[in-house]
């Protein structure tokens, strides 16, 4: 039987964060009538079952981007909302059946890194992350798409490509929390180049960037989705987002000197970065300007 024993925040009133044994964060969203889930983690254990013991209201699954670590366990739900740009260059819906290894390798990853605070895990890598048993229904999601979750909450999509270029980000005006993925975190990566799959300059960026700052009357928090930048339960750093904006914004103009460090992500290359307060983004030089 998959584990169910995930942390479990509630954050404001019918929102939950969903701990992912310190690999990502779900979030959950219960309206009058219907529920909203955001992202489905690295693929460990009965998500579903875990979202079930908190609601049996009609349920919308959306997909923030297409990385492994937010589609991981989308086979168990029966239709995923994911922007279209996310879904593959050739129109490829994800699937990561194929990268049971690589998830498991993930989560490995994580409970290394964490294992001072959290030497185990309620789960068994061999168990509770498996191969996609079937795929869902694959939606797509666009910029200023509306959710009505009934009793007055609505749910807006708002594109912010950057760290994918499928990256939503998703209003909740009734809490007043914007939740983005991994559009605003402490460590921002901007890693593929022009022609490379992914490839969003850090031009682009800088002005998605600059629009959800600019959403700042419709929201009081920000939770990105790994709480590994934040504490578990609590909103991101009023300062990350002006500090991603402004790291952005040094690079596109040249002041900067590029300097190679040690990767956060444990076993993965060293990296170009650039730091301001607790925010780092990581860049490529040939990723920075929109190719003309």
């Amino acid at each position: 039987m998959l584990t169910k024993a995930y942390p479990i925040s509630e954050i404001a009133g019918q929102t939950y964060e969903i701990d992912e044994f310190d690999c990502a964060s779900c979030f959950l969203l219960i309206g009058q009538d219907k529920a909203m889930l955001i992202d489905t983690g690295v693929g460990i254990g009965d998500l579903a079952g875990a979202v079930r013991q908190l609601t049996d209201k009609p349920l919308i699954t959306v997909i923030t981007h297409g990385h492994v670590d937010h589609v991981g366990n989308a086979w168990q739900f029966d239709a995923c909302y994911l922007n279209e740009k996310d879904w593959g260059q050739t129109g490829r819906k994800p699937d990561p059946r194929g990268d049971v290894t690589q998830r498991r390798r993930y989560a490995d990853m994580i409970a290394h890194r964490q294992q001072g605070d959290h030497p185990r895990y309620p789960y068994d890598p061999q168990v509770d992350i498996r191969e996609w048993e079937r795929q869902p229904n694959w939606l797509p999601l666009c910029d200023g798409d509306r959710f009505d979750l009934g009793g007055g909450r609505v749910i807006t999509a708002h594109a912010c490509p950057g760290h994918t270029p499928g990256q939503i980000a998703l209003l909740d005006a009734s809490t007043r929390i914007l939740f983005v993925g991994d559009a605003v975190n402490g460590n921002i990566m901007f890693m593929s180049k022009p022609g490379q799959p992914g490839f969003t300059s850090v031009e682009k960026a800088h002005e998605a960037l600059k629009a959800l700052r600019d959403l700042g009357d419709h929201y009081d928090h920000i939770y990105n989705g790994h709480h590994d930048y934040r504490p578990f339960g609590q909103p991101l750093r009023e300062d990350v987002l002006p500090d991603a904006i402004a790291l952005c914004q040094q690079l596109i103009s040249g002041e900067f000197t590029p300097t190679y460090e040690k990767n956060p992500m444990v076993g993965w290359p060293d990296q170009l970065a650039v730091h301001k307060g607790i925010t780092r983004i990581a860049y490529t030089l040939e990723g920075i300007h929109e190719p003309e």
